[in-house]
């Protein structure tokens, strides 16, 4: 009877087979007892309910691993000029940006830092002086810490990078969230931001980095 009961509820569904199949062995020499169905039962459902579970967490884990790789994805687009790679992980007016407008936006990272190494989830991105950090305009948007890491023949530089997401509206599933906004603070207080419309503070515009 344990093993049937457990055997619907989400977390006993991995506690029923095993006492579905302890109330086999005590059957056994025992053949007055009644019960074995419902043992058997509590098996097969514990087991197909436990496969349910399992399969629908993981399939939850690799939507966050997805969506925590959609900005490493677009930036990678970006700096190889794959323009339809970058907007298929961007909505507003990142979706519907053209090559062009994705080369002028790289253009001074590139200049200065060179080539795109890496795109880091980092539990907190280091301070930077003079730097306005984004902050989330809607519900339906939410803010993320990356590390780019960019190598060029002086070294490697890590510069830290505010990404926003964006939910659509009435859609729930994780794999719908885009990016929104990337933010990348420079030394000295320089932002370099896009789209272009979403800085945080429109009468500051992010200064031209190249030296």
């Amino acid at each position: 009877m344990a093993s049937i009961v457990l055997s619907v509820l989400p977390i006993g569904s991995i506690l029923a087979p095993l006492l579905g199949i302890v109330a086999l062995f005590r059957f056994r020499g025992r053949p007055n007892l009644l019960g074995r169905g419902l043992a058997w039962g509590g098996i097969v459902l514990g087991l197909v309910a436990s496969s349910i579970m399992v399969a629908s967490a993981y399939g939850i884990y690799r939507s966050f691993i997805d969506l925590a790789a959609r900005p490493s994805t677009a930036l990678r687009a970006a700096w190889t000029g794959d323009a339809e790679q970058f907007r298929l992980q961007m909505v507003g007016p990142g979706k519907d940006a053209t090559a062009a407008t994705i080369n002028e936006w790289i253009a001074p990272l590139r200049e200065r830092f060179g080539t795109l190494d890496a795109v880091e989830l980092a539990p907190s991105a280091p301070p930077v002086p003079g730097a306005t950090p984004a902050t989330a305009r809607t519900e339906r948007e939410m803010r993320a810490l990356y590390i780019a890491v960019f190598r060029n023949e002086s070294g490697v530089t890590r510069l830290p990078l505010d990404v926003t997401f964006e939910r659509p509206v009435g859609v729930d599933a994780v794999t719908a969230i885009l990016v929104r906004r990337f933010q990348f603070d420079l030394p000295g207080g320089t932002r370099i931001v896009f789209p272009d419309d979403e800085r945080t503070d429109p009468e500051q515009p992010a200064a031209d980095p190249r030296p």
